[in-house]
């Protein structure tokens, strides 16, 4: 079974959103969120073809359904790589 690491944007993007929901609706919410969110990726454990195609070769996107946020992550001698975590509604430029 494949780990599941963050890169260190995605680390930073996932910093952002906690911030981001702990300035509105305080920390223990912001915590619910950031965990809710391990806990879609940890699928991509068991499977790892979850996500959808994305435009760039060997990429896929996992669509959190909870929240408007895609990860992109690819799979890389046994492990996926998250590579970032985005709002729905950003432009997906290939800053990974």
């Amino acid at each position: 079974m494949p780990n599941i690491a963050l890169t260190d944007k995605a680390d930073s993007d996932l910093e952002a959103i906690h911030e981001h929901y702990e300035s509105r609706l305080g920390a223990a919410c912001a915590d619910d969120v950031v965990a809710q969110i391990f806990e879609s990726l940890e699928q991509l454990e068991t499977f790892t073809g979850l996500g959808r195609p994305s435009q760039q070769p060997d990429v896929r996107e996992l669509i959190l359904s909870k929240f408007p946020f895609i990860a992109p992550y690819r799979v890389i001698h046994g492990e996926v790589q998250i590579l970032r975590i985005l709002h729905q509604r950003t432009e997906r430029a290939e800053d990974w």
